[in-house]
Protein backbone atom coordinates (compact mmCIF):
# COMPACT_ATOMS: atom_id res chain seq x y z
CA UNK A 1 0.00 0.00 0.00
CA UNK A 2 1.33 3.71 -0.96
CA UNK A 3 1.68 5.11 2.53
CA UNK A 4 3.55 8.04 4.08
CA UNK A 5 4.79 6.50 7.45
CA UNK A 6 8.18 6.70 8.54
CA UNK A 7 9.67 6.53 11.73
CA UNK A 8 13.33 7.15 12.82
CA UNK A 9 15.59 5.96 16.18
CA UNK A 10 19.14 6.53 16.98
CA UNK A 11 20.65 4.58 14.31
CA UNK A 12 18.15 3.35 11.73
CA UNK A 13 14.53 4.38 10.05
CA UNK A 14 12.01 2.92 8.50
CA UNK A 15 10.77 4.67 5.22
CA UNK A 16 7.83 3.35 2.92
CA UNK A 17 8.98 1.16 0.63
CA UNK A 18 9.34 2.02 -3.30
CA UNK A 19 9.21 0.55 -6.85
CA UNK A 20 12.78 1.63 -7.14
CA UNK A 21 13.57 -0.64 -3.97
CA UNK A 22 13.18 -3.62 -5.93
CA UNK A 23 16.35 -4.53 -6.95
CA UNK A 24 17.71 -4.19 -3.14
CA UNK A 25 14.73 -6.31 -1.96
CA UNK A 26 15.22 -8.99 -4.53
CA UNK A 27 19.18 -8.95 -3.38
CA UNK A 28 18.47 -9.18 0.03
CA UNK A 29 15.70 -12.28 -0.11
CA UNK A 30 17.38 -14.04 -3.18
CA UNK A 31 21.21 -13.48 -0.52
CA UNK A 32 21.47 -17.26 0.70
CA UNK A 33 22.43 -16.39 3.95
CA UNK A 34 19.17 -14.64 4.37
CA UNK A 35 16.52 -16.48 2.16
CA UNK A 36 16.98 -19.98 4.14
CA UNK A 37 13.50 -19.57 6.14
CA UNK A 38 11.58 -16.84 4.10
CA UNK A 39 9.19 -17.86 1.39
CA UNK A 40 10.29 -18.50 -1.66
CA UNK A 41 11.45 -15.33 -4.12
CA UNK A 42 12.11 -15.31 -8.03
CA UNK A 43 15.06 -14.10 -8.81
CA UNK A 44 13.70 -12.47 -11.86
CA UNK A 45 13.62 -8.49 -11.14
CA UNK A 46 10.72 -8.37 -13.60
CA UNK A 47 8.35 -10.74 -11.20
CA UNK A 48 9.61 -8.35 -8.10
CA UNK A 49 8.50 -5.33 -9.87
CA UNK A 50 5.13 -7.05 -10.27
CA UNK A 51 4.68 -8.45 -6.64
CA UNK A 52 5.83 -4.30 -5.86
CA UNK A 53 3.38 -3.31 -7.88
CA UNK A 54 0.47 -5.56 -6.57
CA UNK A 55 1.78 -4.68 -3.15
CA UNK A 56 1.07 -0.59 -3.91
CA UNK A 57 -2.27 -0.92 -5.08
CA UNK A 58 -3.05 -3.10 -1.55
CA UNK A 59 -4.59 -1.63 1.15
CA UNK A 60 -3.82 -2.61 4.68
CA UNK A 61 -0.04 -3.55 3.94
CA UNK A 62 2.67 -1.16 5.15
CA UNK A 63 6.28 -2.54 3.76
CA UNK A 64 9.52 -0.63 5.01
CA UNK A 65 12.80 -0.22 3.57
CA UNK A 66 15.52 -0.70 7.18
CA UNK A 67 17.62 2.41 6.59
CA UNK A 68 20.88 3.46 8.48
CA UNK A 69 20.19 7.09 9.54
CA UNK A 70 24.11 8.58 8.94
CA UNK A 71 24.43 6.88 5.65
CA UNK A 72 20.68 6.50 4.08
CA UNK A 73 22.10 3.04 3.00
CA UNK A 74 19.02 0.33 2.96
CA UNK A 75 19.70 -2.76 5.03
CA UNK A 76 16.82 -4.57 5.37
CA UNK A 77 12.84 -4.22 5.08
CA UNK A 78 9.83 -4.88 7.94
CA UNK A 79 6.11 -5.13 7.49
CA UNK A 80 3.18 -5.05 9.10
CA UNK A 81 0.25 -6.92 6.87
CA UNK A 82 -2.86 -8.54 7.17
CA UNK A 83 -4.88 -6.05 8.99
CA UNK A 84 -7.90 -6.95 10.73
CA UNK A 85 -9.85 -4.11 11.54
CA UNK A 86 -12.42 -6.16 14.11
CA UNK A 87 -9.62 -7.41 16.07
CA UNK A 88 -7.24 -4.51 15.89
CA UNK A 89 -4.54 -6.71 15.07
CA UNK A 90 -1.71 -7.30 11.71
CA UNK A 91 1.26 -9.31 11.03
CA UNK A 92 4.51 -8.38 11.24
CA UNK A 93 6.69 -10.04 8.94
CA UNK A 94 9.11 -9.86 5.55
CA UNK A 95 12.02 -8.72 8.10
CA UNK A 96 15.18 -9.58 6.66
CA UNK A 97 18.11 -7.43 8.00
CA UNK A 98 21.62 -7.97 6.44
CA UNK A 99 23.59 -8.86 9.40
CA UNK A 100 26.57 -6.80 9.46
CA UNK A 101 23.94 -3.78 10.03
CA UNK A 102 23.18 -4.65 13.51
CA UNK A 103 19.46 -3.40 12.08
CA UNK A 104 17.20 -6.15 13.82
CA UNK A 105 16.33 -4.96 17.00
CA UNK A 106 16.04 -1.46 16.40
CA UNK A 107 13.95 -2.36 13.03
CA UNK A 108 11.90 -4.33 15.36
CA UNK A 109 11.24 -1.39 17.79
CA UNK A 110 10.13 1.52 15.49
CA UNK A 111 7.70 -1.18 13.57
CA UNK A 112 5.83 -1.79 17.25
CA UNK A 113 5.76 1.94 17.50
CA UNK A 114 4.41 2.41 13.93
CA UNK A 115 2.09 -0.35 14.90
CA UNK A 116 0.56 0.72 18.29
CA UNK A 117 1.67 4.28 17.78
CA UNK A 118 0.46 5.40 14.46
CA UNK A 119 -1.64 2.94 13.48
CA UNK A 120 -3.90 2.14 16.78
CA UNK A 121 -3.49 -1.27 16.72
CA UNK A 122 -4.40 -3.68 19.70
CA UNK A 123 -1.94 -6.44 19.08
CA UNK A 124 0.61 -7.90 16.22
CA UNK A 125 1.00 -11.28 15.57
CA UNK A 126 4.27 -13.11 14.30
CA UNK A 127 4.60 -16.34 12.79
CA UNK A 128 8.66 -17.38 13.41
CA UNK A 129 9.72 -20.78 11.88
CA UNK A 130 10.95 -23.02 14.86
CA UNK A 131 13.80 -24.01 13.11
CA UNK A 132 14.71 -20.33 12.81
CA UNK A 133 16.56 -21.04 16.48
CA UNK A 134 18.17 -17.52 16.33
CA UNK A 135 15.23 -15.58 15.38
CA UNK A 136 12.81 -17.78 18.11
CA UNK A 137 16.09 -17.11 20.73
CA UNK A 138 15.73 -13.15 19.82
CA UNK A 139 11.85 -12.89 20.63
CA UNK A 140 11.76 -15.16 23.29
CA UNK A 141 14.93 -13.36 24.98
CA UNK A 142 12.27 -9.70 24.80
CA UNK A 143 9.50 -12.54 26.44
CA UNK A 144 7.40 -12.20 23.32
CA UNK A 145 4.34 -14.17 24.14
CA UNK A 146 4.15 -17.19 22.84
CA UNK A 147 0.65 -18.45 21.91
CA UNK A 148 1.06 -21.26 19.74
CA UNK A 149 2.72 -23.83 18.56
CA UNK A 150 2.25 -25.39 14.83
CA UNK A 151 4.06 -28.49 14.10
CA UNK A 152 4.88 -28.74 10.43
CA UNK A 153 2.98 -26.00 9.10
CA UNK A 154 5.07 -24.16 6.50
CA UNK A 155 7.47 -25.52 3.63
CA UNK A 156 10.54 -23.31 3.41
CA UNK A 157 13.38 -24.20 1.30
CA UNK A 158 11.78 -27.66 0.65
CA UNK A 159 12.01 -28.31 4.26
CA UNK A 160 8.64 -28.45 6.70
CA UNK A 161 8.78 -26.55 9.53
CA UNK A 162 7.20 -26.02 12.84
CA UNK A 163 5.98 -22.56 13.64
CA UNK A 164 5.74 -20.65 16.91
CA UNK A 165 3.03 -18.06 16.87
CA UNK A 166 3.60 -15.12 19.15
CA UNK A 167 1.57 -12.35 19.84
CA UNK A 168 1.92 -9.04 21.67
CA UNK A 169 -0.84 -7.21 22.30
CA UNK A 170 -0.64 -3.48 23.93
CA UNK A 171 0.05 -4.86 27.69
CA UNK A 172 2.95 -6.85 26.37
CA UNK A 173 4.47 -3.89 24.71
CA UNK A 174 4.51 -1.85 27.55
CA UNK A 175 6.08 -4.57 29.17
CA UNK A 176 8.76 -5.32 26.26
CA UNK A 177 8.94 -1.47 24.98
CA UNK A 178 11.87 -0.59 27.39
CA UNK A 179 14.13 -3.59 27.09
CA UNK A 180 13.86 -3.26 23.72
CA UNK A 181 14.89 0.76 23.88
CA UNK A 182 17.60 -0.24 26.55
CA UNK A 183 18.84 -2.76 24.13
CA UNK A 184 18.70 -0.64 20.85
CA UNK A 185 20.10 1.85 22.70
CA UNK A 186 23.24 -0.28 23.47
CA UNK A 187 24.00 -0.78 20.34
CA UNK A 188 23.16 2.58 18.74
CA UNK A 189 26.20 3.89 20.72
CA UNK A 190 28.11 1.19 19.41
CA UNK A 191 27.09 1.98 15.94
CA UNK A 192 27.08 6.02 15.92
CA UNK A 193 30.90 6.22 17.61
Amino acid sequence: MRHDIGIEGPAFRLRPIALGDCRFVLDLRTDPRLSRFLHPTSPRIEDQERWMGDYLARPGDYYFVVERLTTGAPVGTAALYDHDPGTGTMHFGRWVVSPPSMAAPESLLLSYRVAFGILGLEAVVLDVAAQNAKVASFHDQLRTPRVGYRPQAITLGGTLCDVIDYRVDRAAWTDMEPRLEEYVTQVALVLNR
